[in-house]
């Protein structure tokens, strides 16, 4: 456990050293400190237009730190050759991946804690007054009151963070088998075929016409692919739909589920490559 926590605190502490985070990082707090002024192009719905910016910005930019910090995480140990000193050591294989997974965790939760503090701040100025611009019958209804919208932000933030555990767990597996530019690009494809998974769904379904092999690979799709999408609250809240805490759970288990497969599939990759 400590070598996982020691390699998991170098991973942390060099991570803030690297430009390119630190640039999404600031690109993304700018956006959403002035995604205010880009909600007036949508007379009468601001209040909606500065929330689905503010959470698709922090989900994006979230995504990009998860997966350019995940792919750079072996291959940069290799290029520098530190990789054979760190595993000389009485730290294994195993210990080294968990580490560099949880010290790249532990980068993308404080990211995403910044960007939502960023967020929460624009929010708690410019949503009275947005709010007050919207229709009584919007303005009055439970699902568009302040507490009720600070509450399920907080809750579309925390599934942001489940979903960008297994964009990292993802990214760290690419980079166990690829060079870190195939691991890019494997893992935003992953990523983003991932938020259509349903689509496959809809293919494999016989009233569709699909034949039998193609309802076996369609569903196969289906099921292998992480479902992104169920992470991703703008629609629910913008409708001013409830999400409980049960549904909240159910997504962390699912997640928690994907993270531990691929993080698996990552260990076996691992072992088995030469370094």
């Amino acid at each position: 456990m400590h070598a996982i926590i020691r390699v998991a605190a170098a991973t942390f502490h060099e991570a803030w050293r690297k430009r390119f985070l630190n640039v999404i990082l600031i690109f993304a707090v700018l956006i959403i400190a002035f995604s205010w002024s880009l909600a007036y192009l949508q007379p009468g719905a601001e209040l909606k237009l500065l929330i689905d910016i503010g959470l698709g910005t922090i989900r994006f930019f979230g995504m990009l730190i998860a997966i350019f910090l995940g792919v750079r995480l072996i291959s940069d140990e290799i290029d520098k050759r530190t990789i054979h000193t760190i595993l000389t050591k009485p730290v294994t294989r195993a210990q080294f991946l968990l580490g560099k997974f949880f010290g790249s965790l532990a980068t993308v939760f404080c990211n995403l804690a910044l960007m939502g503090i960023a967020f929460y701040v624009v929010f708690l100025i410019k949503a009275p007054g947005f709010l007050s611009s919207m229709s009584s019958s919007e303005a009055t209804g439970p699902g568009f009151s302040t507490d009720f919208i600070y509450a399920n932000i907080a809750k579309a933030i925390f599934l942001t963070f489940v979903e960008m555990t297994v964009v990292t767990a993802l990214a760290v597996m690419a980079s166990t088998l690829f060079s870190w530019i195939m691991a890019a690009t494997f893992s935003f494809f992953i990523y983003f075929v991932g938020q259509m998974a349903d689509f496959f769904k809809t293919l494999a379904s016989p009233a569709r016409g699909t034949g039998f092999t193609g309802q076996i690979v369609f569903n196969t799709i289906y099921g292998i692919l992480p479902h992104f999408e169920v992470f991703d609250m703008r629609e629910a809240i913008l409708k001013g739909t409830y999400v409980g805490w049960d549904v909240l759970s159910k997504h962390l288990g699912l997640g928690l589920i994907y993270a531990t497969v691929i993080m698996l599939i990552s260990f076996l990759a691992f072992m088995n490559r030469e370094v």
